[in-house]
């Protein structure tokens, strides 16, 4: 029996910079659209994007939908396909055992505390593709 590459787990990362009229009818939007399709992660609402997880079929559902939405025009979906995770510990590491869809200030912190200390770029870490990462996340078990 053929696997249904729909039937797999993937990943959807997307953002885009927009100035978003309404925070609280999105959360609802989002509660919605991902609970009907299954889908899990972190979804966190902010200017800046957002990223879910589930079965492809489901995560194309989901873009079909956001492209109908203009605040989304001209976004990059990014979606890729990925194992379950390995264990139930790790799913529930990265927060991808349920839907939780909040507002937070910014998605990703650009030293807007003037006190932060900025790392050294000797403190970088090691740049691992999608792939690498998976196996380093699988080796550990």
């Amino acid at each position: 029996m053929a696997n249904n590459e729909d039937d797999d787990h993937g990943v959807l990362l997307y953002y885009k910079y927009a100035n978003i009229p309404n925070l609280d009818d999105l959360v609802s939007f989002y509660q919605s659209n991902c609970t009907s399709l299954a889908l899990v992660g972190r979804v966190r609402l902010a200017s800046q994007g957002v990223n879910v997880c589930g079965k492809l079929s489901s995560l194309k559902s989901h873009i079909a939908v956001m492209k109908l939405n203009s605040l989304f025009d001209g976004t990059d979906f990014k979606l890729a396909s990925c194992h379950q995770p390995s264990n139930d510990i790790v799913a529930r590491e990265c927060g991808f055992t349920s839907l939780s869809v909040r507002v937070v200030q910014e998605l990703v912190t650009l030293c807007s505390n003037p006190l932060s200390k900025l790392p050294e770029i000797s403190e970088a870490g090691t740049h691992l593709s999608a792939a690498e990462f998976h196996s380093v996340l699988e080796s550990a078990g």
